[in-house]
């Protein structure tokens, strides 16, 4: 395994097309899908495939557009989630970050805030940026207390803009600075 990078307890590695099957598993289970934007339709492995192809090619024209990594627990070659960025902007150095964590056994152990915390890192010191937001359902709690955690700050309310297990909900814009990050680091 080639890890990219680390942090206490987490390491960092780019999709492999032998991801597939789990990321696919992930992304259908209706407890993990509940957070995520706009998936409310099955995820084939087909189509999985196809996106870590295009996520794991260097770029040959103009910069990626977005960095997607798996992560899981030191000492295990087993991923227990993917994060990355999406969206990014190079002239105003500002992206999307997501993370999704699919194996339940490891949600509210504190894994979100130490890979919120590693992906700012990374996108302040080693991609430039100087804006990195988030989408968050209001009814993600563990969620919203992990971005907190992690120096993210509420902007605003996009009100009912989340189709979720039959009901609309609002979604809240969060963002963290390179200045903001800067004197909490």
């Amino acid at each position: 395994m080639t890890i990219f990078f680390s942090s206490q307890r987490l390491w960092f590695r780019a999709p492999e097309l032998t991801d597939v099957a789990r990321l696919t598993q992930w992304m259908n289970d209706p407890r993990v899908r509940k957070h995520l934007a706009a998936r409310v339709f099955p995820l084939s492995l087909h189509a999985e495939e196809e996106w870590i192809k295009r996520v794991s090619s260097p770029p040959l024209g103009p910069p990626a557009e977005q960095v997607a990594l798996l992560f899981g627990l030191q000492g295990s070659e087993q991923p227990i989630g993917c994060t990355g960025f999406h969206g990014i902007n190079w002239i105003i150095r500002r992206a999307e970050w997501g993370v999704l964590i699919g194996e339940p056994e490891h949600w509210n152990q504190g894994y979100g805030r130490e890979v919120a915390r590693r992906m700012l890192q990374y996108a302040f010191e080693e991609l430039n940026l100087n804006r990195v937001e988030l989408r968050v359902n209001t009814t993600n709690i563990a969620g919203l207390r992990a971005y907190e955690a992690a120096g993210f700050v509420r902007e605003g309310t996009l009100r009912q803009a989340a189709w979720v297990e039959g009901r609309l909900e609002d979604i809240l814009v969060m963002s963290v600075l390179r200045e903001e990050w800067r004197r909490e680091a």
